[in-house]
């Protein structure tokens, strides 16, 4: 069975993910593990009773936060000790059939503020598995449209086959959203090569196709979000790019995990 990371750093901003993680767990029948990392002087201050501790303590955590939906043979509690979040929460992973991991989005602690970037910033850029980021008010509902920002690149059938597992689980549509700067009808003959590929090689009816027209491809997805209030948007990064090809598509996936409204999955460059 597939299992879903749901990683805390106790923060107020990780509690709608708590509740999302949850709910989708149970949608889709995923095993759900709720994972805490420790810094390693606490460890040294509590000996032998570490896990005994920490483990109360994230069971605490999920049952406060969830209330009347906190089910303790549903959740699995999990602590680690190290000093590299985002190392110990992928070490944590490498054995388990992880379908993704859920965080909060803006999730750091005050400590954490004072450096660039957050753990789910550093997750992104780092993790080789998919991320959900959540919105710290956001309030789960089972999804029905997954927004997917498409480049038409050929790499993209690679996500999109990836995604459909979980579409299905969910009944759920993708559309496919393409932003471009070219002329209408460039645009469409582009729109109508990817789609005859995706037909081709994924058999998923559910999907619908949107082309929208700007150079301003930050701008234009975030408002085309905040307009259509897709349930999650999906932004997949690229293998074949260089290095500074893809730290401008890293920067752009957590420019919209600090901003959007919406739950942002990300695929690893490396799926």
């Amino acid at each position: 069975m597939k299992k879903i990371i749901y990683a805390t750093d106790f923060s107020e901003n990780s509690v709608a993910a708590l509740r999302y993680a949850t709910e989708l767990a149970r949608v889709i029948g995923d095993d759900l593990i709720a994972l805490h990392v420790y810094p390693p002087q606490e460890t040294e201050k509590l000996g032998s009773d570490f896990l005994k501790e920490h483990q109360k303590e994230l069971q605490g955590f999920c049952k406060l936060h969830l209330g009347e939906i906190y089910d303790p043979q549903m959740i699995s509690p999990a602590v680690v000790s190290g000093p590299d979040v985002a190392e110990e929460i992928l070490k944590f992973t490498k054995d388990l059939q992880v379908r993704m991991i859920v965080m909060g989005a803006c999730g750091a602690s005050k400590l954490k503020d004072r450096f660039v970037g957050t753990t789910t910033n550093e997750m992104i850029g780092k993790s080789y598995l998919p991320i959900l980021a959540v919105p710290p008010h956001f309030t789960f509902k089972q999804p029905q449209n997954i927004f997917f920002a498409s480049t038409f690149d050929d790499q993209e059938l690679i996500y999109l086959k990836e995604l459909i597992p979980l579409a299905k689980s969910l009944n759920a549509k993708i559309e496919v959203v393409h932003i471009t700067h070219k002329k209408e009808d460039e645009a469409l003959k582009n729109l109508k090569m990817f789609q005859e590929k995706i037909e081709s090689e994924i058999p998923y009816s559910n999907i619908d196709y949107k082309t929208l027209y700007s150079s301003e491809v930050f701008d234009t997805l975030r408002k085309a979000i905040e307009k259509d209030h897709p349930d999650i948007v999906m932004m997949p990064e690229k293998r074949n790019m260089n290095l500074f090809k893809r730290g401008l598509v890293r920067d752009r996936i957590k420019r919209m995990q600090s901003c959007s409204p919406i739950p942002l999955l990300t695929f690893p460059a490396f799926v």
